[in-house]
C-alpha cells in the first residue's frame, strides 16, 4: 500500500462506532437530567443535592469518554479499541453487580448491556474489523 492510500473502515466497525456515539450522547443527556434532579424538594430537604450533582457530572464526563473512544475507534486506534472494550465489559460487570445488589430479579439491564457489548466489541476484534485495526 502506498502512503497516499486510505484504509476503508468496515461497515460493522462503523456500526459499532455509531452505537458508541449514541450511547455517549444518551449518557450525557441522562447526566444533565440527573443534575436537574437536585432541584426537587426531596433532594433539597434530604441534603443530597451535592451528591446528585456530582453523579450527574460524572455521567456527563463518562459520556464524553465514550464519544472520545468512538472517535478513536473510527480512526483505527488500537488504544481506543482496547478502551472501548474495557468500558463495555465494565458496564456489563456493573449491570451484574446491580442485579446482585438489588436482588429484584430484573435481568433487563444485564440483557441489554450484554447485547450492547457484543454489538460494539465483536465487530472490532473479529474478521474485517480485526484486519482494519492491524492495518492502521
Amino acid at each position: 500500500m502506498t502512503t497516499g492510500e486510505s484504509i476503508r473502515r468496515p461497515g460493522l466497525v462503523t456500526f459499532s462506532v455509531v452505537l458508541m456515539y449514541i450511547g455517549g450522547i444518551a449518557q450525557i443527556i441522562l447526566g444533565i437530567l440527573t443534575i436537574f434532579l437536585r432541584y426537587t424538594p426531596e433532594a433539597q430537604s434530604g441534603g443530597i443535592a451535592l451528591p446528585i450533582t456530582l453523579l450527574g457530572a460524572g455521567m456527563i464526563l463518562f459520556g464524553l469518554l465514550v464519544i472520545g473512544l468512538a472517535s478513536g475507534v473510527a480512526r483505527g486506534s488500537e488504544a481506543a479499541r482496547r478502551g472501548a472494550t474495557a468500558v463495555m465489559l465494565l458496564g456489563l460487570a456493573f449491570a451484574l453487580v446491580d442485579l446482585i445488589v438489588a436482588a429484584d430479579g430484573d435481568w433487563s439491564a444485564v440483557i441489554v448491556q450484554s447485547i450492547a457489548t457484543v454489538a460494539v466489541v465483536v465487530p472490532q476484534w473479529v474478521g474485517r474489523g480485526r484486519r482494519y485495526f492491524e492495518a492502521c
